[in-house]
């Protein structure tokens, strides 16, 4: 059935919007003022055929709003200026991948060596009573978040370990972690070193293990780590959230460009001069935060490979480092 332009209803109020074809969304652009009457190509309507077309709006409404309020100033509304940002966003995405993933490396190689130091490497990090209660069910919830990411693990090593347990024990193991075999998968993994196990948490996960696994006061985990790392103690904690909030707009392929952060991290204070006249929440300043995380001698290239990049286009460069009032979809 043929429903492009199509309208639908969901109850008496709510509105679905139509799926349009190409041809309808170059109309739709046109109509909504996103870009001058005749700027769309034959080249600009075949990439339109290739992408999600609300990805695309995405920036098509903070392009259109930044030119509206006279914050970015170009000759005319040109998807041009559109498909080059997205280009770039996408170049910009690839180098900070690149940058997580030795930023997470040394996170998670650095929790094993300070918590495996401390505590026994097995077991331990899988009982309530290590962790440190932000609220009555945070080391539940820990546990149980762990658990479910092991369990989805597909590493040899670690589904060997399960089942060889499960055998000896006469159990059979649990194809995923649920709550209801929660007591199953806590039994058949208990052996199972830290080692074996960290590159399944998520780095959201990984964060909170770092920060909550020691109810050591004094010297807890996360101070080494901190250290090891070079990171203040201080700002530790946010940072690392930062982090994870980058990571998974990242592994989302989100749009990085004009995005607010919702975990933003303090000013990284070796970077402070690069920092001048960029917003707080604006994502340069998480990449800025990615670059401390790194070894010291890859920080200062790193972020020059980043502010090469996001300088390379004006359009860009301001959308990176400044927040605005989200446009309204439209």
């Amino acid at each position: 059935m043929h429903t492009a332009g199509v309208l639908f209803f969901l109850g008496p109020h709510v509105q679905i919007p139509p799926f349009l074809t190409v041809d309808q969304r170059v109309d739709y652009l046109y109509e909504r003022g996103y870009f001058e009457p005749g700027s769309v190509t034959d080249e600009h309507a075949e990439r339109l055929s290739r992408l999600n077309f609300h990805y695309f709006l995405g920036y098509a409404r903070n392009y259109r709003a930044l030119v509206g309020r006279r914050q970015v100033q170009v000759p005319r509304k040109t998807p041009d200026d559109v498909f080059r940002v997205i280009d770039l966003d996408a170049k910009v995405s690839a180098l900070v991948h690149e940058g997580l993933r030795t930023a997470e490396w040394r996170l998670r190689a650095a929790a094993v060596e300070r918590y495996c130091a401390k505590f026994a490497p097995a077991n331990s990090y899988l009982q309530t009573t290590q962790y440190r209660a932000t609220d009555a069910e945070s080391p539940s919830r820990l546990v149980e978040g762990i658990l479910l990411h092991i369990y989805r693990h597909d590493e040899p090593y670690v589904d060997e370990c399960l089942r060889e347990a499960a055998t000896s024990k006469s159990m059979t193991k649990p194809r995923r972690y649920e709550a209801g075999c929660h007591g199953t998968c806590l039994v058949l993994a208990a052996d199972l070193p830290l080692w074996a196990v960290v590159d399944s948490f998520s780095l959201g996960l990984l964060g909170q293990f770092v920060i909550n696994c020691d109810k050591d006061t004094e010297s807890p985990v996360w101070k080494a780590v901190a250290k090891d790392l070079e990171i203040s103690a201080q700002v530790f904690e946010t940072q690392v959230k930062s982090l994870a909030y980058l990571r998974n707009s990242v592994a989302h392929h989100a749009r990085l460009w004009m995005r607010p952060t919702s975990d933003s991290a303090k000013k990284p204070r070796l970077f402070s001069n690069r920092l001048k006249n960029v917003h707080p929440k604006s994502m340069h300043w998480a990449f800025m935060n990615l670059a401390t995380f790194l070894p010291k001698e890859q920080r200062f290239d790193f972020a020059q490979r980043v502010d090469t990049l996001t300088g390379s286009d004006a359009i860009y460069r301001h959308g990176i480092t400044n927040v605005h009032e989200t446009p309204k979809a439209s």
